[in-house]
């Protein structure tokens, strides 16, 4: 989990859920308002040294920050030095407070937190655009398939060579329209792409089994026929 403030951020663990300290709302937020402004570097405040993980502040000023009473953030830094999160130093002007184990919380790779952020960003863009460019990509190829027709079926998305359909029709002359329109149908409902329409439409019908054209009943006798026939006079 990671809680940004202008154009830095802290590192929060996910095993702070199981922290004593997470279910008491004052508590809770005292201790991420000290993180977040908290030094991260080294640093000077009045001829005094601030090092990474203190911050000079007072009692009044984080009741201000954090829209709650004095007497709540002296039970919150009571309760955070009563487990060791922090360690409070007291001066006739202000307070330094230390966060105990800061580097344990916060720590820091060779490269700068706002130079990973960057990279996390570039790296996320860049993978979407090479997605992007390789769909459109398949797209384009699929559409200049040498030789193929203008895109068939009811949604104009079924993309066949002349030979391919030729094949179809002289194969498969009972289910070859039929399949073509499922498979249109079933392209625009979906939005799934398939290399080879041809090849999906001939495994489509081998799967559902071909359709046989219906044979004439030889046993049945014709009588238009039968009466047309001129009897010979005995």
């Amino acid at each position: 989990m990671v809680i940004t403030m202008d154009k830095s951020f802290i590192k929060l663990n996910r095993k702070i859920l199981n922290w004593r300290w997470y279910q008491d709302a004052n508590t809770m937020r005292v201790f991420i308002h000290l993180l977040i402004k908290a030094n991260y570097k080294d640093n000077d405040f009045e001829k005094t040294s601030v090092k990474r993980g203190q911050l000079i502040t007072s009692q009044s000023h984080l009741a201000e920050d954090l829209k709650i009473s004095v007497k709540n953030v002296r039970t919150a830094l009571e309760h955070l030095k009563s487990t060791g999160e922090v360690a409070v130093q007291t001066t006739a002007k202000y307070s330094i407070i230390t966060i105990n184990n800061y580097n344990e919380y916060q720590k820091v790779a060779d490269t700068s937190a706002g130079e990973r952020q960057a990279n996390g960003r570039q790296a996320a863009g860049e993978g979407q655009q090479y997605k992007n460019s390789k769909k459109e990509k398949n797209i384009k190829n699929s559409k200049k398939r040498e030789g193929a027709l203008a895109p068939l079926g009811q949604f104009k998305n079924v993309l066949l060579k002349q030979s391919e359909l030729d094949e179809l029709r002289s194969k498969y002359p009972n289910d070859c329209e039929k399949k073509i329109e499922r498979l249109s149908r079933y392209l625009a409902s979906t939005g799934k792409r398939f290399e080879n329409h041809y090849a999906t439409l001939v495994d489509w019908i081998e799967t559902d089994g071909v359709t046989q054209p219906k044979k004439e009943n030889s046993s049945s006798i014709d009588y238009d026929k039968l009466n047309k026939l001129s009897i010979p006079e005995v």
